[in-house]
């Protein structure tokens, strides 16, 4: 099974199939270990050896699971800016495509001409469905693709949210609009599928508090106040940070003041839940990983199906 997972590196249909097959030889163990009616000696040595065995399975079944994520993972890194934070979903809310080419070009991503195609939502969408069909053709436990998708909508949003906080351009009340519509295509696709309750809506939070705080007001007091109450998720240098860059959609739009980015300052420093004083996500966190316990029923001699070709018809059922 080890040679098998090296050799499906990037095989994610492949890598589920065998996950689910370390998966159910790890339980079928557990479910047929040793009962105390053996001998006591022989009983010590057998459950030595299987405990032996199923810790090396439990092993491998992170192992597997870890190849899943990182075959998603690897077609998802070029994706997420491009689809979430550039993309126009929104036709015609912002401006010019030339100059988020420029930016991107500045930045140090990979450049495109104008007009060629660009990764959309539908892009990352379709790498979700991917893994999500990977892991429900094998019929593996619904909590293990929660896990899963969690683990890449936390990609998703630290990647996003960590791009968002590097460029000026994409700092404006045009572009927190086209992300928050980007993300709830993000959470629809989620809900539609049940996955919502395992975390992976949850994890979108700090990129939806980014959003929205792009489009909040950011003039009075009572701004301020709103602001320090809706971004929890924030910590209070990506608050600021988003705040100092924010730059004016329009002749009506306002840049922020350095007296009303104080004045947040100073509320977020009474905040009891405050998040850790850091800019940039980790993008490369990995949360850990639970598989439930689910042994196949037990089947009666009559219903196997044995293949001719296996030549053992010779057999008798018991």
């Amino acid at each position: 099974m080890k040679t098998a997972l090296k050799k499906q590196t990037n095989d994610l249909n492949m890598t589920a199939l065998w996950l689910k097959n370390v998966c159910l030889l790890h339980d079928l163990l557990i479910q047929h270990s040793p009962k105390q009616s053996l001998d006591s000696d022989e009983l010590i040595s057998m459950t030595t050896d299987l405990s032996d065995l199923i810790r090396s399975l439990s092993d491998l079944c992170i192992q597997a699971y870890q190849q899943l994520l990182s075959i998603t993972e690897t077609q998802l890194q070029k994706l997420i800016v491009p689809a979430l934070l550039e993309s126009e979903t929104i036709a015609g809310l912002s401006g010019s495509a030339v100059k988020l080419v420029v930016s991107r070009k500045r930045a140090g991503s990979d450049p495109r001409p104008v007009g060629a195609d660009a990764p959309t939502m539908a892009s990352v969408l379709r790498q979700l469905g991917a893994l999500h069909t990977a892991l429900s053709c094998q019929s593996l436990p619904l909590s293990l693709a929660e896990q899963a998708l969690r683990q890449m909508t936390y990609l998703i949003c630290a990647c996003a949210l960590n791009n968002l906080l590097l460029r000026k351009d994409m700092c404006c009340w045009s572009r927190g609009m086209q992300i928050r519509y980007n993300v709830s295509l993000l959470e629809e696709w989620l809900r539609s599928r049940g996955l919502q309750a395992g975390g992976a809506v949850a994890t979108l939070e700090p990129l939806i508090q980014a959003a929205q705080l792009l489009q909040v007001g950011k003039k009075t007091a009572a701004d301020a106040q709103a602001i320090v109450r809706t971004c929890t998720a924030l910590s209070s240098t990506q608050i600021v940070k988003i705040l100092t860059l924010y730059t004016p959609h329009s002749d009506l739009d306002e840049k922020v003041t350095i007296n009303f980015i104080r004045t947040v300052q100073e509320l977020v420093k009474g905040r009891s839940d405050t998040q850790p004083a850091q800019l940039l996500l980790d993008v490369r966190r990995v949360f850990p990983v639970t598989f439930p316990y689910s042994p196949p029923p037990a089947l009666s001699a009559e219903e196997l199906v044995i293949p001719d070709s296996l030549k053992i018809s010779f057999l008798r059922r018991a």
